[in-house]
């Protein structure tokens, strides 16, 4: 008896082998069985050896001849069986090794030969209906088949899913039990194999459909099986049911292009569909209206009789607007109380009809909430696209600028843009000369929130800053939403410098003193262009602040819409000391299809992803798959804010790495923390 390692090495060996051949038990540990084989018989044994780790036979037995130490040629019969790691990987051969050499003398002990070799068959027996007891108990239906393609086999699993007996079903033509097709509705597979080699696992859905009703979403794979002599005697099928995971594959791609609160179209989805129809114009001519609507007085409503009649009126009117529009026409609700609608195929004139119909229903809705009635109303812009006028961000900016001219005509009403709008107007609601004056000479606060793992809230990883701004009013402005505002990306470039101004010349030092981390915002225009970047990089080489302890946060759709430049400018600012986080990471998994290592140390989440999945099944499972993707690319996960406890729990359960927010500490402004007695530990 022996244990023999994949590469042919001696692991153990009993007394009685050592005897056998010659050398004490040390010695053969040194050596492998390929040296003690008479050579004629080494290639039959590696043979099967290699068709044992194959998978394609489980044991096999061989008379074979072995060199003793004394350089004598003895007979054994050989039986190998392999021990597999329960990942199926080959950790060790057993081989019985018996002394045959006195059998070969005589017919007497030939015939002790065939009784062993009897016995044998009868431990092959046994084996089968060990494995018929284990193919009926595992969760998959197996079918085994002859080279006709007629039914051998089937064990419960497979009875239950075909709705037949195995009784009923041997001898019967496979396609006659399994009626698979492509879809539940589509076309029956007539040749399975092609079918099978031809698909992913997920990519193609099949269908099983059952004899007694009903039907399953199924994986399938087939095994041809063949004798030791390599003639083909069928094959086995091992079918999985998928028909959860589908379901579940299905919810998720609803989740990533759908508003979970009203069911329109998201953003994403939105824009992306907007896309394809301006890709389209460039190749034949075309007309489209975009319309952008924003609901008048609906803060009103929310702040008076609270989120959920909020919630309630914006599925209410959802449902109004979808009533009212062509089977075309594409509804998405792009955020808080903003939609934006798509008209293909419609002229100046139709468009103006159905969004006046539209605006309309709107403004003459009675909204009864806890026996109160409230009154809303909204207000459209709209933009014709044409094969003049296709660009992304030119239409879009159309539409807004039309919206706010609606709304500040008196609201409830419907705007065309028209060149002169823009005179008056712009994309933030606030004129040019205010924009710049505010990102050149009006206050601005760094606001620190500190970073930190969940389930140890107390251990700070970073500070991660944010931005308020001051209008010439007084007014307060968060940075995304002025941002939004800025139609040039001069601007964003002023904003950036204005901001690595301030925290080189104000913060940097004491930053580097206490050995804090920050973490800084920078557009994507700022990422695209190259002179800013050197200037960033420029002003940190002359600072005191060490490069590892300056973190940059950079909207991760960059990564989507200039995915070389992109990818080429963070290589860059890593390379250089720099820690890069990517905001914004939600429903578009489209950004993990060009996500690469190296590329970025952290991975923000959306905030509007994470805000309930303590409750939403959907977004759990997106912020899983999200959780998973990163850890394989080896880029730590950030959520926040996190306002609730349960939040909080459901966040680390699913392994997110560092989360903010009021559950961990409320913000503080980066001057007031940087004068206090904290010193940052890593």
């Amino acid at each position: 008896m022996a244990l023999v390692g994949t590469e042919g090495q001696w692991l153990q060996v009993n007394k009685s082998l050592s005897h056998f051949l010659g050398y004490s038990q040390d010695e053969l540990r040194t050596m492998t069985f390929q040296q003690l084989t008479w050579p004629e018989d080494l290639n039959n044994d590696l043979e099967q050896l290699n068709m044992l780790v194959r998978g394609d036979i489980n044991s096999y037995s061989m008379e074979k001849r072995y060199y003793t130490r004394n350089g004598d040629v003895v007979w054994a019969l050989l039986a190998v069986s392999l021990v597999r790691h329960k990942d199926n990987k080959p950790l060790y051969f057993i081989a019985q090794i018996e002394d045959i050499n006195d059998l070969k003398q005589s017919e007497q002990e030939n015939q002790r030969l065939m009784e062993r070799i009897t016995q044998a068959n009868d431990a092959l027996f046994q084996e089968k209906e060990r494995l018929h007891i284990t193919l009926d108990s595992i969760g998959e239906a197996v079918v085994c088949i002859d080279v006709a393609m007629n039914i051998t086999f089937m064990n419960p699993i497979a009875e239950k899913m075909s709705g037949w007996r195995q009784e009923d079903a041997l001898g019967a033509p496979l396609l006659t039990v399994l009626r698979i097709t492509s879809g539940n509705k589509g076309p029956l597979l007539e040749d399975i194999y092609r079918a099978d080699r031809s698909r992913s696992d997920m990519e193609q859905e099949i269908v099983l459909h059952c004899h007694n009703g009903g039907s399953y979403d199924i994986h399938y794979s087939i095994t041809p099986l063949s004798t030791l002599d390599g003639d083909k005697i069928g094959s086995v099928l091992v079918i999985q049911d998928v028909t959860e995971s589908r379901k579940m594959l299905r919810q998720l791609s609803y989740s990533a292009t759908h508003d979970a609160l009203t069911h329109l179209a998201n953003r994403a989805s939105f824009e992306k569909q907007l896309q394809q129809r301006l890709q389209t114009i460039q190749e034949s001519p075309q007309h489209h209206a975009l319309v952008f609507i924003d609901l008048d007085r609906f803060k009103a409503v929310n702040d008076s009789a609270g989120h959920a009649a909020g919630d309630a009126l914006l599925r209410e009117l959802a449902s109004l607007m979808l009533s009212m529009l062509r089977s075309g026409d594409l509804l998405a609700r792009l955020g808080g109380d903003e939609f934006g609608l798509l008209l293909p195929d419609c002229n100046s004139d139709s468009a103006r009809f159905i969004v006046t119909r539209l605006i309309n229903a709107v403004n003459e809705y009675h909204f009864m909430w806890e026996g109160r009635l409230h009154r809303i109303g909204a207000s459209a812009g709209i933009t014709m696209i044409n094969e003049h006028n296709c660009q992304l961000t030119e239409v879009v900016s159309q539409a807004d600028i039309a919206c706010y001219a609606a709304k500040n005509s008196g609201r409830g009403r419907l705007t065309v843009y028209e060149p002169q709008h823009a005179l008056t107007s712009s994309k933030g609601m606030m004129p040019l000369e205010e924009q710049w004056h505010m990102i050149k000479n009006n206050h601005l606060l760094m606001l620190a929130r500190n970073v930190a793992p969940p389930r140890t809230p107390e251990a700070t990883s970073f500070w991660l800053v944010s931005l308020r701004l001051w209008t010439s009013e007084g007014e307060v402005m968060e940075e995304r939403a002025f941002r939004a505002g800025l139609a040039d990306s001069a601007l964003h470039h002023a904003l950036d410098r204005r901001v690595f101004h301030e925290f080189f010349h104000h913060a940097a030092t004491a930053v580097a003193s206490k050995g804090l981390s920050v973490a800084l915002p920078l557009s994507a225009a700022g990422l695209y262009s190259a002179t800013l970047i050197d200037e960033l990089l420029e002003q940190l080489e002359h600072s005191p602040l060490p490069p590892r302890l300056l973190h940059l946060i950079i909207p991760a759709d960059v990564i989507v819409k200039q995915a070389q430049t992109a990818a080429a400018t963070l290589r860059k600012l890593r390379q250089r000391g720099c820690q890069v986080i990517l905001s914004h990471a939600g429903r578009d998994l489209q950004l993990f299809n060009l996500l690469t290592p190296h590329i970025a140390d952290y991975l923000l989440l959306d905030s509007d992803l994470i805000a309930n999945v303590h409750e939403s099944l959907m977004d759990e499972m997106l912020t899983s798959i999200i959780q998973g993707h990163a850890q394989h690319l080896d880029i730590k996960t950030l959520a926040g804010p996190v306002q609730n406890p349960q939040v909080l729990d459901t966040l680390s359960r699913i392994g997110v790495d560092l989360i903010y927010g009021d559950t961990i500490a409320e913000a503080q402004p980066l001057d007031l923390l940087l004068n206090t007695s904290y010193f940052a530990i890593h």
